[in-house]
C-alpha cells in the first residue's frame, strides 16, 4: 500500500470515528462539492435508516417541522432531498434512533 493510500485510510477512519452512522463516501463527496462550489450547498438525496421499532411517521413530521425538506417515507426510514451541508448532516445524525445515513450528492444549480 502506498503512503497516499495509507493517509486516505487514516482520513476515512477518522471521519468514521466522528460520525459513525453516516456513509464516509457521502461526506467526502459533500465536502468536495462544498469546496469546488462554495456559493451553493450541494443537492443531497439523503437516505435515513432508523432502528427497528422507530415510529417513522413521527420522525417524518419532526424533520418536516424543523427543516421543511421534501421527503418520502419507507418501511425502515426516510429519503430527504434538498441542498445540504456537512453541519446540517451532522445535526441530523445526532438522532439516537438513526441506524445509518447514506445518499448521493450532486452540484446544486445556481
Amino acid at each position: 500500500m502506498s503512503q497516499i493510500e495509507a493517509q486516505y485510510n487514516e482520513f476515512t477512519n477518522a471521519i468514521t470515528q466522528t460520525l459513525s452512522n453516516v456513509d464516509v463516501d457521502l461526506l467526502i463527496k459533500i465536502m468536495y462539492l462544498e469546496r469546488k462550489l462554495p456559493d451553493a450547498p450541494p443537492m443531497v438525496e439523503l437516505t435515513i435508516d432508523y432502528n427497528s421499532g422507530t415510529n417513522i411517521q413521527n420522525k417524518q413530521e419532526a424533520i418536516r417541522a424543523k427543516y421543511g425538506f421534501p421527503m418520502n417515507a419507507g418501511e425502515h426510514g426516510l429519503t430527504l432531498v434538498s441542498r445540504m451541508d456537512i453541519p446540517l448532516i451532522e445535526e441530523i445524525s445526532k438522532d439516537r434512533d438513526i441506524k445509518f445515513i447514506s445518499g448521493k450528492a450532486t452540484p446544486a444549480s445556481y
